[in-house]
């Protein structure tokens, strides 16, 4: 057998003597309200599987990292956001992932960047030309999970560009609505 196998076998039976604790505090609890011999033992048994159960459960969604949604998923997650907070004729678009308006016909054009490394002024670029020439929008938004170099923070302050990253979004996701967002950036 191999040894991986063997010490895994041992840490399950370790264990066993831990539920001996609470198994004997709970047969005494459920003797002190009446209820005795096999019954009492059936009542901890089942209570401690509960237990187990429950403990497994919670350390195995503790444990489990999701992998981040894909880029379509992500974009529809923004949209979602925006039709939280009153955003109105929300849409996914091809060459600015989601488009909306305020209430106020203002337009909001955000763009999920894909990108795996800190936003440049590069990446903003391309996303200024589409916000405000293609789409004549009011609210240009840049989100990445990634963040944004200095440089970026500087190039989307001159052209008016609001970076969101993954704090601002949490922020978001955390019930901040996305007018205080576009208002409040740093």
């Amino acid at each position: 057998m191999p040894r991986t196998r063997t010490r895994a076998k041992f840490r399950g039976w370790a264990i066993a003597p831990l539920a001996a604790v609470p198994a004997i505090a709970l047969h005494d609890l459920f003797d002190s309200v009446g209820i005795n011999g096999v019954d009492a033992w059936l009542a901890t048994s089942a209570a401690l599987a509960l237990l187990c159960a429950t403990v497994h459960l919670a350390t195995s969604t503790l444990n489990q990292r999701p992998d981040p949604p894909d880029d379509r998923d992500f974009e529809l997650q923004i949209a979602d956001l925006c039709r939280r907070d009153g955003l109105l004729a929300v849409q996914v678009a091809p060459d600015a992932n989601v488009k909306a308006y305020f209430p106020n016909g203002s337009l909001v054009l955000i763009r999920c960047a894909p990108i795996t490394h800190e936003a440049r002024p590069l990446d903003l670029h391309a996303f200024i030309g589409t916000a405000h020439h293609n789409h004549r929008a009011d609210i240009p938004v840049f989100i990445t999970r990634h963040g944004f170099t200095t440089e970026a923070r500087r190039f989307a302050h001159h052209h008016g560009i609001v970076l969101l990253d993954q704090s601002r979004l949490y922020q978001w996701q955390q019930g901040h609505g996305l007018t205080t967002l576009v208002t409040t950036t740093p």
